[in-house]
């Protein structure tokens, strides 16, 4: 029974659509597959090829390969023929179990393709193939390939809009991409001189496909004929590629006066699953007198649960359809579902299409009447269980206060902008209660948002916002300030709350505070003080004036711990509470003031002060932990201390609670290098000669540029190293010849008066026009006049490797000297030669951007001492 609903649902994606055939035998073809879900080896499969009923070439039977070293015959289970033409439709079918995991290319190959396709070369003499690929892994689950819901014989009009989409749908849900392919040929390589439609024929002709809803735009054909084209669709889940099928189809280009017909723009939309869908499609055709049949393809329609449908309205101009849709739990997923609209029009002798293509997203309805509730030092949160029953879990948010937050359309889950992160999960429908412990603030307001999870990832609109607050059974911390700031005599001031919501009866007094300190921001475990015993909660000992501290050096952090029953019964402690620590940060004539401090409050605003020789005054206000405070002198000291201000999200906690740092000094200092300057290059190849200019940084984004560093390196990607240094912030050139080469490529860098130096500016690289020449006679006769063998003048020469022969094929000079030199003399015996001609050899290595080139030199040269009125 498996087997046959495997087969009908891979049958059902195929639309019978009237098409145009013009055709030897194989047109066109694809694989596709799915896994058997009872057996994550096994996989059904199925070949489909469009070929031409007439041809003397018809094929009952088909290999496959099912790329793990096998292959198999797989029988034809049905032909269709297509409406009114010569052409039909081969589906073979086929199972397969695999050994184990792996990356498995299944393919076949028929000969032949049809003759006279114009953008593969003798096309009649090429293989037919195609290929898929399917991945066994268990990270990434079942998985059945893309289906195409749209016709691969398709027709276009000269000179004519070609558009086209194959409607693919994935049945997992799985997204989808898109890419053009080389079409394949014997032993399913690329084929050899295969072009793209639009480079057959010379511009304007462009061939495109989208890569995200797979619409093919021809924009347009020039030349009447058949061509084929191949695509890939890859499908993608939790950010892997898990499997691709390619598809090889036809377009037939025939000569009409046709225009193609438009569907009006559609815009995406996400909808609450539930919601009955339902909207209008327009479509009209700019030819008048003609009709436009208006039809929709996709995954919708194609549904076991509640499928949409599409009311086509009778062929006119212009037309309306009407979509409706009525969704339920079942449809919700991650991907969006994607419907195409097609209009054909009525056109002779070409039938021609536009499509437009939307994405709908189901998303779940939120979890409804969820709750918070204080429970000592943890939260309660409770929610119905989602209308929803394929939901398999929900994940809990929170943050400190309320947001507000209403959703988009599309919005699903909980955004990180809201300021809510994720506390916790549960897992199950039924699963709908969570206790909050997680670092929980007494005195502090926490709300929560739910959202219901699916098995692919799908997560519904979040809750309402629900809100609880800790009753204060325990000291809340309001104060932590820096009184004296000294490394030695320092002193800070800390205040607190009494636990006005503990249950005197259950913990009665009289009730003690032991205040703990520590260093830094995090840990307070040192006892330093411990209060008077009291008979009742309002007890008076709650401010504490901490002396003899370092406050200079770092913060200190402070906890304080609540005792019942005159010691006896520990009823609990308050968070800890940090000062405040500020740092001074110096750099070019500015101080950036760091702010930095642990508080169970949220400090929303920080004042600055700095010192101006008698007191403290304010200078700037931040909402951030940083102040820049500019226009300073370099080398003059400069105090600051910061003062906060915050407060508990419940309100019965006072506020505003204000706190002051301890006070730091700094003393700008230039530290800010110049930016990098812009770089250009003259790059005279004959002379040879760069000559490079750049802009003065001090014109745009410095004031004190001194000097500047050349970098050269003599081939792309290598190592650059400076070659001069040039002082003066307006001597912006310099020329430069290695040797008498010009290849390389140069930066430039802005140093300023105290050092510091710029990024690299942009890179400029120039070339040789390389050039080396030998004449063909020299005269070693001492008269002063071509005494010498040596070259013309040249450039661009790094190294030569010269032989020089006699007659014999004995080798009389060498050289590696580009300029040579060679006055007739034997190299080894060190004696004159005679006169004659001499071959020789010269591999000339010539200095190019890219690298060393080398060319051979081959020639004779003659050798005369004897005086000569003319030498050339």
């Amino acid at each position: 029974m498996r087997k046959v609903l495997f087969f009908l649902m891979l049958c059902s994606a195929a639309a019978v659509v009237p098409e145009h055939a013009w055709a030897t035998h194989n047109r066109a073809g694809e694989i596709i597959y799915c896994q058997d879900p009872d057996d994550p080896l096994s996989y059904f499969v199925q070949i489909i090829t469009h070929t031409k009923t007439s041809a003397p070439a018809d094929r009952p039977e088909l290999e496959i390969f099912w790329g793990d070293g096998t292959s198999e015959i797989l029988p034809r289970v049905s032909v269709t023929l297509v409406q009114n033409l010569d052409a039909q439709r081969n589906v073979y079918d086929g199972w397969h179990t695999y050994s184990g995991p792996g990356i498995f290319t299944l393919s076949f190959e028929d000969p032949n393709r049809n003759e006279g396709v114009l953008n593969i070369p003798n096309s009649v003499l090429e293989t037919f193939c195609v290929k898929s690929q399917l991945i066994i892994s268990p990270l990434t689950g079942g998985n059945c390939s893309v289906r195409f819901l749209n016709s691969p014989l398709q027709d276009a009009c000269l000179q004519q809009l070609w558009v086209h989409n194959s409607v693919a749908f994935d049945p997992d849900g799985d997204s989808l991409s898109y890419e053009l392919t080389v079409c394949s040929g014997l032993n399913c390589d690329p084929i050899p001189g295969y072009e793209f439609p639009d480079e057959v024929a010379a511009p304007p002709n462009t061939f495109s496909i989208d890569p995200l809803t797979g619409t093919m735009v021809w924009n347009t054909p020039q030349l009447v004929g058949e061509y084929n084209i191949a695509f890939i669709v890859r499908e993608w889940r939790n950010g892997q590629m898990i499997g691709w099928v390619t598809r090889d189809m036809q377009i037939t280009v025939v000569p009409c006066s046709n225009q193609p017909p438009v569907v009006a723009e559609q815009q995406d939309t996400c909808v609450e699953a539930g919601t009955f869908l339902s909207f209008p499609v327009f479509a009209s055709d700019p030819d008048a007198g003609q009709s436009v049949t208006l039809t929709a393809l996709g995954s919708p329609f194609v549904l076991d649960d509640s499928p949409a449908t599409f009311v086509s309205p009778i062929p006119g101009n212009p037309v309306n359809g009407i979509f409706n849709w009525s969704t339920v739990c079942e449809h919700v997923r991650l991907q969006p579902y994607q419907v195409v609209f097609r209009a054909t029009d009525n056109g002779q002798p070409v039938n021609l299409e536009d499509y437009e293509s939307m994405n709908i997203t189901i998303v779940a309805p939120a979890p409804e009447n969820p709750s918070a509730t204080a429970s000592g030092n943890v939260i309660e949160l409770q929610w119905d269980a989602s209308v929803c029953s394929n939901a398999v879990g929900y994940k809990i948010y929170r943050r400190s206060g309320l947001y507000g937050f209403v959703p988009g359309p599309c919005e699903t889950g909980v955004p990180g902008y809201t300021g809510y992160v994720q506390v916790g999960s549960t897992s199950g429908l039924n699963a709908t209660s969570f206790t909050d412990a997680q670092n929980l603030v007494f005195g502090n307001e926490y709300c929560y948002m739910v959202v219901a999870c699916f098995e692919d990832g799908a997560q519904s609109y979040a809750s309402v916002e629900f809100c609880a607050i800790l009753d204060r059974q325990v000291p809340v911390i309001t104060h932590n300030s820096v009184g004296v700031t000294d490394p030695v005599n320092g002193v800070d001031t800390v205040r607190w709350s009494n636990a006005w919501d503990l249950d005197t009866i259950a913990r009665p007094g009289p009730y003690r505070f032991v205040l703990f300190r520590g260093s830094g921001f995090n840990v307070a475990n040192t006892p330093i003080w411990t209060s008077s015993d009291h008979p009742f909660l309002q007890h008076p000992d709650t401010v504490f004036i901490d002396q003899g501290l370092d406050t200079e050096s770092g913060p200190h952090t402070y906890r304080v711990l609540f005792l019942g029953s005159a010691g006896t019964d520990t009823i609990g402690s308050s968070n800890v509470a940090s000062s405040v620590f500020i740092t001074g940060v110096p750099n070019d004539e500015q101080i950036t003031v760091e702010i930095a401090q642990n508080t169970p409050w949220i400090n929303t605003e920080y004042e600055v002060f700095r010192f101006d020789g008698t007191e403290f005054v304010p200078i700037g206000i931040t909402n951030t932990t940083s102040y820049v405070d500019t226009g300073l002198v370099n080398g003059q000291e400069y105090c600051y201390l910061v003062k906060s201000t915050g407060a508990y999200s419940d309100p019965d906690v006072v506020s505003p609670l204000i706190n002051f740092s301890q006070e730091t000094c700094a003393i700008p200092v230039d530290l800010t290098p110049p930016c990098p300057p812009t770089l250009d290059i003259d790059n005279d190849c004959e002379v040879p000669l760069n000559f490079l200019t750049w802009t003065n940084p001090n014109s745009t984004c410095a004031d004190d540029t001194w000097m500047y560093h050349i970098w050269f390196t003599d081939s792309l990607g290598g190592d650059p190293a400076i070659i001069a240094t040039i002082t003066g912030a307006t001597d912006t050139t310099f020329q430069h010849v290695d040797g008498t080469s010009v290849a390389g490529c140069y930066y430039v860098t802005a140093i300023d008066s105290v050092g510091n130096e710029s990024a690299f500016s942009n890179e400029v690289c120039g070339d040789n026009c390389p050039e080396y020449e030998l004449p063909n006679i020299f005269t070693p006769n001492s008269d002063g006049r071509n005494d010498t063998f040596r070259p013309f003048p040249y450039r661009g020469v790094k190294v030569i490797d010269l032989q020089v022969f006699n007659r014999w094929g004995q080798v009389i000079f060498t050289s590696t000297d580009p300029d040579i030199g060679w006055d007739g003399t034997h190299q080894s015996a060190n004696e004159p030669v005679p006169e004659g001609v001499y071959f020789y050899t010269c591999v000339v290595t010539y200095a190019r951007l890219a690298g060393p080139e080398q060319v051979l030199l081959k020639g004779y040269v003659h050798l005369i001492r004897s005086s000569v009125s003319t030498v050339n």
